[in-house]
This record gives C-alpha cells, sequence and structure tokens, in this order.
C-alpha cells in the first residue's frame, strides 16, 4: 500500500528536510548569539556545530539522492570558483 502512496519516494526528501531544520535551527542559534554578544567560547561552539550541521545536511542529501547529486555540486562549485578567479 505504501507504494500506492508514494510513501517510498517521499520518505528521503523528509530526513533531507528534517536535517535542512536541523541546520536551520544551527543557524539561527549562531545568529542569535552573534546579536546577543556571547563569549568567544561560545561562538566557537555555535560556529562549529553550524559548520557540521550543514556538512552532514550535504552528506545526508548526497547518500539518500545519490552520489550523482553530490558530484553536481562539486563541479558547479568548480566551475564557479573558475568563474571567479579570472
Amino acid at each position: 500500500m505504501s507504494a500506492r502512496r508514494g510513501g517510498g519516494v517521499r520518505r528521503p526528501w523528509r530526513w533531507i528536510a528534517l536535517g535542512g531544520v536541523v541546520c536551520l535551527l544551527a543557524w539561527i542559534a549562531l545568529a542569535v548569539g552573534i546579536a546577543l554578544g556571547v563569549d568567544r567560547t561560545t561562538r566557537i561552539v555555535l560556529v562549529t556545530v553550524a559548520a557540521v550541521a550543514t556538512e552532514g545536511l550535504v552528506w545526508l542529501s548526497a547518500f539518500l539522492l545519490g552520489l550523482r547529486v553530490f558530484e553536481a555540486r562539486q563541479r558547479l562549485w568548480q566551475a564557479l570558483r573558475a568563474r571567479f578567479a579570472r
């Protein structure tokens, strides 16, 4: 029955959406921390959590959608770097 409802197709997007929410919350926490003027150690922790959450989202997406998406992302970044390196 789940195949009839398309559950197999939507499941990866649910995980990616959850990862996106976690990543967004990490960045919001960083912005709030900076706005409140937290100390250096707390800021470093917030930056690290936001960076790890972002990288985790990229790898989660690559795992769930397939490595081709990750490879396309890599080619896109190389093209952008080549364009702005001139």
